[in-house]
């Protein structure tokens, strides 16, 4: 899209480390077979080409060079790096509109990096990397989510109980599906949160992800179109991952083909609906919100085809949706929530990169400012999705499994999810984590709407007295 303020710091990025490393001398790499050199102009060719096309549709200067004459270990970094380069592009983000965000122009340029990773695989001499399109989700039970740095994740392969209170952890991350890989990574993003007394309650928690194979452009692909498309968008892997886990909680003996489209089942009741709905609960961080948005969508679809419209619109919102560091699609969402971000107060030159990135226009509406005295809540138009943003603290220093102090230097002006998910060493009180773990124990209960910020899960008087205030002088969109 012309004028679209990302391009020129893409564009500056691609000459410096594409453009100007050109050389003849890589257009084949040494010795290959002829087949081999095709392969090699058809894939480095199409992404230079996409890259220039991007450039011109935003009213860039295109680079003049045969896609053979780029060094292919800096341009495969490129394509990983996009969203890195985006995220420190912090003059950028600060014009950045909505229209701009999710120009389809920037989708499509995700797009051509994933292929263009994809099409990598085996062709570059000491690359790790390997990628496959089109992957399906892995999906778990965390056996002891009081203890997860040492749980067992059991793979979960059918229907999930209607009759149990659960959550579901949707994450970004992209691992190999192995425990102790789950263990790392689930405990490096979610710390003790489940160690508290409440959480030991009858709560099975689940987590979704893709794996390690998803092309990086791929994931931020689906998140930019999942804020460009609404109630509507869903993958066929959304949908696949519905008809597998969920289906049982919209109708009774669904029979559901690839497309979503219901062969044959009948509805439950109003009330039966609305109860199995309610039981739905998932968070999501950063991109893994938008995977549980999409599944929700899809959800949405098949229950259109056998309900009436007045009856889903009524039932629809008993699903909860809690997310980090990824706000709310749209004004009107088909679900509840509760959204948690962190952003220093002034945030000139150092904006939370990621929310900025997917929702520019909502993050300047709703982050926290001075006169916040630490936490603002706004209530969407939608007066049941509360957005909840915390000021940052100076650093970042929690305990880690082993009951060592670890500083987290690459906090990302309040991207790590350790800000709301572990006691700080360094906050003066860490409420924003009390208060998150209230939402969630508060959701998973059945709480809805403001009720999830009762305190219920608040032991000191002066969380209860901070919450009731903050609460009490909520900020409407």
């Amino acid at each position: 899209m012309l004028g679209n303020p990302l391009a020129a710091d893409i564009h500056r990025v691609f000459e410096k480390d594409i453009f100007n490393t050109r050389s003849e001398i890589y257009a084949y790499g040494g010795e290959k077979s002829t087949e081999e050199k095709i392969m090699h102009f058809k894939r480095t060719t199409r992404f230079v080409d996409s890259i220039n096309r991007f450039f011109i549709k935003c009213g860039q200067k295109p680079f003049l060079m045969n896609g053979t004459e780029a060094n292919e270990k800096n341009l495969l970094n490129f394509a990983l790096q996009l969203s890195g380069y985006i995220r420190d592009a912090q003059g950028a983000l600060d014009k950045l509109s909505d229209t701009y965000a999710r120009d389809e122009d920037i989708i499509q340029l995700y797009r051509a990096a994933a292929n263009y990773t994809v099409a990598c695989n085996g062709k570059i001499a000491g690359s790790k990397y390997y990628f496959e399109h089109n992957k399906d989700y892995c999906f778990w039970k965390i056996d002891n989510p009081q203890d997860i740095a040492n749980s067992n994740f059991s793979e979960v392969h059918g229907q999930l109980p209607t009759d149990t209170k659960m959550l579901i952890l949707s994450m970004p991350f992209h691992i190999k599906p192995q425990n102790d890989e789950l263990r790392k990574w689930t405990y490096e993003y979610m710390h003790d949160i489940f160690q508290a007394p409440t959480w030991k309650q009858n709560v099975e928690i689940y987590i979704a992800h893709f794996p390690i194979e998803q092309p990086r452009g791929e994931k931020f692909a689906l998140a930019l179109k999942t804020m460009k498309h609404g109630n509507e968008y869903f993958e066929p892997v959304d949908m696949q991952f519905v008809a597998l886990h969920l289906k049982d909680f919209i109708g009774r003996n669904l029979q559901i083909d690839t497309n979503g489209t219901v062969i044959s089942g009948e509805p439950y009741s109003l009330d039966e609906l609305s109860a199995n709905l309610r039981r739905i609960n998932c968070f999501g961080y950063c991109a893994g919100a938008a995977h549980a948005h999409r599944w929700i969508n899809a959800i949405n679809h098949i229950g259109k085809q056998i309900y009436p419209p007045k009856e889903l619109e009524q039932a629809m919102p008993n699903i909860f949706m809690a997310s980090y560091a990824f706000l709310p699609s749209h004004q009107h969402n088909l679900y509840s929530g509760a959204h948690f971000m962190s952003n220093h107060v002034d945030d000139t030159m150092r904006k939370e990169p990621f929310i900025k990135m997917f929702n520019p226009e909502t993050y300047e509406a709703v982050k926290c400012n001075q006169e916040d005295n630490g936490t603002r809540i706004t209530v969407m138009p939608d007066k049941r999705n509360f957005v909840i943003a915390s000021e940052l603290p100076p650093d970042l220093l929690v305990i880690d499994q082993k009951n060592s102090l670890k500083r987290i230097s690459n906090q990302e002006n309040g991207h790590h999810i350790a800000f709301i998910t572990t006691p700080n060493i360094n906050s003066a009180d860490n409420f924003p984590q009390r208060m998150f773990a209230n939402v969630l124990r508060n959701a998973v209960d059945g709480y809805r709407g403001e009720d999830v910020f009762t305190a219920r899960n608040l032991t000191s008087p002066n969380d209860i007295l901070r919450n009731a205030a903050i609460v009490g002088r909520q900020n409407y969109r």
